[in-house]
């Protein structure tokens, strides 16, 4: 059975997911989040001893994992990232922004719910993207970002003016998804723009994991993305005309020789899925993911087939992450060190000498004998008859 393997990496926070499907468009099989401090140097060969330990898992649970997305939401991050993937020739994973990860997830909502197009409303602490995609090919169009105010009242109307103006864009979407990152809770902003926009509004109903789910279904789609016209229509700006590289930037990290490369370019224009770029920080996509409320509002997971009746069967867990690896070893160590103890003790098991010594007891004391019983009395003579006269 095919798995899918999505990432989300945060400076302090990493979380997986497994989902079935070639296509990432099955059940969760599993979902697991390990810490990473900030500005922690060891924090890629953490995340790649994940993905290499998860690939094992996968293979001993009689599963194949076919593809790996990595969603990052900042460019140091993925720049670390590619070096350690690439220095372990760790093949078939895929880098793509927070941004794009969000799109595949609003991609496969709008096929789910029936919309030709979804308008995207991805928000970070610093700044809002809203942008189109379409449900058929997941292109992205019409992308306009906005910088948000630090107070969040203010803030908070800024978005509401982004959702009221959705349904005004030349798209024409159908709805509106809203996805967070960097610790916004989307589940408090929600019902404001309920109010403000005349589109259904929607959110992912588990909004820690809805990057890492993106980043899978981003990796498993990935041919899908080898236009040039797709690629201006996701770079072009109808306000400014550009965007950020690093907004929509994704790419192979290791491609092996021989392999398809969906790096390359076409036509002297980069593919929808270009690499990672190499250039300092640019100040998009601060990280981070922070838990919400789940509300009944939000879009649930059912809908898009991460979750249905059928009875999973038994098997070991897949997501190897850092802590469970020590585990691991840990507890190898002490069963090997209890095995040599209890072979020692076994070797060296001998008779119980005390069982064979004789010893002197003290004689048993004599029983105690009773007095005899008196002999019983005579009877007492008859008395004589008196003389009978003659």
């Amino acid at each position: 059975m095919d798995i899918v393997l999505g990432v989300s990496v945060a400076p302090s926070t990493v979380r997986m997911v497994l989902v079935e499907g070639e296509t990432a468009d099955g059940v969760t099989v599993e979902h697991d989040d390990f810490d990473v401090g900030a500005g922690n140097e060891g924090a890629p060969e953490r995340v790649v001893s994940a993905i290499l330990g998860t690939r094992e898992g996968a293979r001993e649970g009689g599963y194949q994992l076919s593809s790996t997305g990595v969603s990052w939401s900042h460019p140091a991050e993925a720049a670390a990232l590619r070096d350690a993937l690439v220095s372990h020739k760790v093949e078939n994973v895929m880098l793509v922004s927070a941004f794009l990860a969000a799109a595949a997830l609003a991609q496969a909502v709008g096929s789910a719910t029936r919309y030709n197009r979804t308008a995207l409303l991805f928000v970070e602490p610093e700044a809002a993207t809203l942008a189109v995609v379409n449900s058929d090919d997941g292109s992205i169009a019409e992308i306009h970002r906005q910088p948000l105010s630090s107070d969040d009242a203010s803030a908070v109307s800024e978005l509401t003016e982004l959702a009221a103006g959705a349904q005004r864009l030349e798209s024409r979407p159908d709805g509106l998804f809203v996805v967070g990152s960097g610790g916004v809770n989307v589940a408090m902003i929600k019902p404001e723009l309920d109010k403000a926009s005349p589109l259904p509004v929607s959110a992912p109903e588990e909004p820690d994991m809805a990057l890492a789910r993106g980043a899978a279904l981003a990796s498993a789609h990935a041919p899908l993305f080898n236009s040039s016209t797709r690629a201006l229509a996701w770079a072009q700006d109808p306000g400014t005309g550009a965007v950020d590289p690093a907004l929509v930037s994704a790419g192979y990290a290791y491609v092996p020789p021989g392999a398809v490369d969906y790096n390359a370019t076409s036509d002297i224009e980069p593919l929808a899925y270009s690499a990672v770029p190499d250039f300092a920080d640019s100040g998009y996509l601060p990280s981070g993911i922070q838990d919400v409320v789940d509300q009944p509002e939000l879009v649930d997971s059912r809908m898009l087939d991460f979750s249905t009746g059928i009875q999973q069967r038994e098997r070991k867990p897949m997501l190897v992450t850092g802590g469970v690896a020590a585990l691991f070893v840990v507890g190898v160590l002490a069963l090997a060190i209890a095995l040599a103890v209890g072979m020692r003790a076994a070797n060296h098991q001998g008779p119980d000498v005390r069982a064979n010594v004789v010893t002197h007891q003290p004689p048993p004391p004599k029983a105690a004998v009773p007095p005899p019983a008196p002999p019983p009395s005579a009877p007492p003579a008859p008395a004589a008859e008196p003389a009978r006269p003659e």
